[in-house]
C-alpha cells in the first residue's frame, strides 16, 4: 500500500498504536472533548476507521463543563491476555486506565492513582508476569518536568505499588521537555521511546537498557534534519507481523492540529532508526494490501449522533434529542461558546472544505444557534431572533487555578426573517468565512475572511451549537443534516 505523509489529516494528537493479529489500533489525546480518546482501526496502516472511544465520559464533576487544556493527555494502548488496556494521565486528577475485551465496545474506567502532575503513562506487561508503569511530569501542576519515573504495578495493571524510581533525566543528558514515554521489551532489551525538545522543534529519543529500571542510554533516532517535517516525535513503535517495523508520530501544523505520519524503522544496528537514516520520509510503501476504510464527517443523524462528533464536556442528555432523522439541539444556558459544553464539534479531515448545516430555528429570548470554529481565538456565526451575527471570542489565560477570561466581540451582522437556513463554514488554505442562505439559494458571506487559529493544544474544531445567553432554558434548533464537502487534500500553504 503506497502512502504519502501525513497518513491522516485529522488532529490525532499524541498517537499510540498496537497490532493484534492483522489488525492495528490507534488512540490519541482528546483533552476536554468527549466522548474521549478515539479508538481507530486499520488493516493497512494508511486507511483508518473510527470504531469508538475509550472514555465515554470522565467520572468527575469538573468535566460537566468545559475544562480546556485539561482532560485526557497522551494516552497509551496495550493488549494483554485478551484484554485491551488504555492508560491516560489527567494533569490535575491522576492516572486512569480503561479496559475492554472489544475495542469497539464499552470500556470500563479505573482510577489508578489520585495525584496531580503525573502525565503520559505507559505500562509494560513483562514476560515474567510483572507489570510496570512509566510516566512524565507536568511542570504546570507539580513544578517539575523533563524526567521519567517508573513504578511496579499489581499484576492486573490497575494499582501502583511503590513511590517509583527515576529512570531518565533530560537535564543529565542535554535534553529538554522529555515526556510522552512508550515502554517496550524487544528480546532481552528494554526500550523507552520518548519525545524531547518541545512540540514543534523536537525530536525522538530511544532509551535502551538491559534492566527494566535502567540505567538507560540514549540515541536520537528521528529528527527533522533537512526535511520540512518539524517536530517528528511522540508516537508508537510496532511491527506489522510480516517482517517490517514502523513508527507513527505526529507533526504539529498549527491551526490544522497534530497530524499522524508513518515512518519505517530500521533495527539493523541494534537501535530503532526511523524514516530515512533518522529523517522523516514523505512517502513510502507499507507492503500491505490496501483495505479501504474512512472516517466520516457528514451526518444526517438518521439513527444516532455519528462517532465523529464530540461535545466540549461530558455529554449531557439535556443538550439534545434525536428526531429520526435529524438532531434537536436545545438552547441550554451558556455565557459564551467557549463555556458551552453543548458545542458539538469534530476534527477536520480536510484542509479546504465547506461545512453546511441545515437548521430550522425556534428561538426564545436569548437563544442562539449556529456554526463555529473553536480555537484561541474562536469564531462563530450565531443565528439570533431576526438576525445573524458573526463574533470572535478572545481568551485570556491566567494561573491554572483561575478561570480564563472570555470576551466576545461582534464583527458583522445580517438581518433575516427566515426560519430555516443553510449555515456555512468555508475553510481554505488556513482561512475561513461564514455565510448563510435559505435552502436552494446562493450562500451570502458575512464579514471578512478570518485566519484559522489553533486551540488549546488542539487544532481548530468546526462544530454546531444551540445555547441561551440569558442563563435560562430556551427554545431549540433542529439540525436536519451537516454536510462536509472537501475540495482537495493537503495544501503546501498549510505546512507551516
Amino acid at each position: 500500500m503506497l502512502y504519502h505523509n501525513p497518513i491522516l489529516k485529522g488532529d490525532y494528537s499524541d498517537p499510540d498504536v498496537i497490532r493484534v493479529g492483522e489488525d492495528f489500533y490507534m488512540i490519541s489525546s482528546s483533552f476536554t472533548y468527549f466522548p474521549g480518546i478515539p479508538v481507530m482501526h486499520s488493516r493497512d496502516l494508511v486507511n483508518w476507521e473510527l470504531i469508538g472511544y475509550a472514555a465515554k465520559s470522565l467520572p468527575l464533576p469538573r468535566y460537566a463543563n468545559p475544562a480546556h487544556k485539561c482532560g485526557t493527555w497522551a494516552p497509551s494502548i496495550r493488549y494483554h491476555q485478551g484484554t485491551f488496556y488504555v492508560y491516560v494521565g489527567l494533569p490535575d486528577e491522576g492516572i486512569f486506565a480503561f479496559t475492554a475485551k472489544d475495542p469497539a465496545g464499552d470500556w470500563e474506567c479505573h482510577w489508578v492513582k489520585d495525584v496531580s502532575g503525573w502525565i503520559d503513562p505507559c505500562p509494560l506487561f513483562d514476560e515474567d508476569g510483572q507489570v510496570y508503569l512509566v510516566h512524565g511530569f507536568a511542570a504546570s501542576r507539580c513544578g517539575i518536568n523533563n524526567i521519567l519515573y517508573a513504578h511496579r504495578m499489581s499484576t492486573d495493571g490497575l494499582k501502583i505499588l511503590d513511590k517509583g524510581i527515576l529512570v531518565y533525566s533530560g537535564a543529565d543528558h542535554g535534553d529538554v521537555t522529555v515526556e510522552g514515554p512508550k515502554w517496550y521489551r524487544r528480546g532481552n532489551t528494554y526500550w523507552i521511546l520518548c519525545p524531547a525538545g518541545g512540540v514543534k522543534p523536537g525530536y525522538q529519543l530511544a532509551l535502551r537498557s538491559d534492566s527494566v529500571f535502567g540505567p538507560y542510554t540514549k540515541r536520537i533516532v528521528l529528527s527533522q534534519g533537512s526535511t520540512d517535517i518539524n517536530g517528528p516525535h511522540q508516537g508508537a513503535w510496532f511491527d506489522d507481523g510480516k517482517g517490517h517495523d514502523w513508527f507513527i508520530h505526529f507533526q504539529d501544523i498549527g491551526a490544522y492540529g497534530r497530524v499522524p505520519h508513518l515512518q519505517p524503522v530500521d533495527w539493523s544496528d541494534g537501535w530503532p532508526v526511523m524514516g530515512n537514516a533518522g529523517e522523516p520520509v514523505a512517502e513510502g510503501d507499507t507492503f500491505l494490501p490496501a483495505c479501504p476504510m474512512s472516517i466520516p464527517a457528514s451526518d444526517s443523524f438518521s439513527e444516532c449522533i455519528g462517532l465523529q462528533w464530540q461535545f466540549q464536556a461530558n455529554p449531557n442528555p439535556a443538550w439534545y434529542s434525536l428526531r429520526h432523522p435529524g438532531l434537536r439541539l436545545y438552547a441550554y444556558p451558556a455565557d459564551t461558546l467557549f463555556q458551552a459544553g453543548q458545542f458539538l464539534s469534530q476534527l477536520m479531515q480536510a484542509y479546504t472544505f465547506d461545512m453546511d448545516a441545515v437548521i430550522t430555528f425556534r428561538p426564545e429570548d436569548g437563544d442562539m444557534a449556529g456554526v463555529g470554529m473553536m480555537a484561541y481565538p474562536y469564531h462563530y456565526l450565531g443565528w439570533e431572533k431576526d438576525r445573524l451575527v458573526l463574533r470572535r471570542g478572545d481568551i485570556t489565560e491566567f494561573d491554572r487555578s483561575i478561570p480564563e477570561r472570555v470576551e466576545e466581540v461582534q464583527l458583522a451582522e445580517m438581518p433575516t426573517k427566515e426560519k430555516r437556513l443553510r449555515l456555512r463554514l468555508h475553510v481554505e488554505n488556513g482561512f475561513m468565512r461564514f455565510g448563510a442562505a435559505p435552502e436552494g439559494q446562493e450562500i451570502q458571506y458575512i464579514g471578512e475572511t478570518i485566519p484559522l487559529s489553533a486551540g488549546g493544544w488542539t487544532g481548530a474544531r468546526p462544530g454546531i451549537f444551540c445555547m441561551n445567553r440569558n442563563r435560562r432554558l430556551g427554545g431549540y434548533a433542529d439540525v436536519e443534516a451537516v454536510s462536509f464537502t472537501a475540495f482537495d487534500g493537503m495544501e503546501k500553504g498549510c505546512m507551516k
